[in-house]
């Protein structure tokens, strides 16, 4: 065969190397370069391309094969890596007073004295008299929230234990309309 191709034993087909010219990275940053018939990793191991199959290959590594195959635009490997022409994209940091896209706003500030009605609804989020089991899901997404002890909150855990009591608060409030009378069998 040409240069870069060599025929595939028992398969009668041509294996090339050619789409597997050039860089390759794993998602986690590790890049390697395949030239020839030859891959040299980012550590400056490199291994003789050895065809098995059409558009599959091996390698042997201290010993060790490892197969791959060119799976539309990626190399997958029989340890399970997959390795891509794109160089992985890596997270941007937060500043520290970001939200995460999609957060919601926090529930408005409430006044010193008892909770009204109107300003529970708008602790949890709400427009209007909810159903029992929709003032339930309101209460569990703002309690989640603001929990004190979620990740997001770590950095204003003094004021998210605040808004938590707050929408433990609305919710108690509400909850006393679906409230049965004292021995009661009746579900809620």
């Amino acid at each position: 065969g040409s240069a870069g191709r060599s025929e595939v034993p028992g398969w009668g087909a041509q294996f090339s190397t050619e789409p597997l010219q050039g860089q390759w990275w794993r998602n986690n940053g590790a890049s390697m370069k395949i030239a020839g018939d030859v891959i040299t990793w980012s550590d400056g191991t490199s291994a003789k391309i050895e065809p098995t199959e059409p558009k599959k290959f091996a390698v042997v590594l201290d010993g060790q094969t490892y197969h791959a195959a060119i799976v539309g635009a990626k190399l997958v490997w029989s340890d399970g890596d997959i390795w891509t022409r794109s160089r992985p994209v890596k997270a941007q940091p937060q500043r520290p007073n970001s939200k995460p896209k999609g957060s919601l706003p926090p529930p408005p500030p409430r006044t010193s004295g008892p909770m009204t009605r109107k300003q529970a609804l708008a602790c949890l989020e709400l427009t209007a008299e909810p159903a029992e089991d929709e003032l339930r899901k309101a209460y569990k997404k703002a309690a989640l929230r603001w929990h004190p002890d979620r990740r997001q909150n770590h950095d204003c855990a003094d004021q998210a234990k605040e808004k938590f009591q707050e929408v433990r608060a609305a919710f108690e409030l509400l909850q006393q309309t679906y409230a049965r009378p004292y021995g009661s069998s009746q579900p809620r």
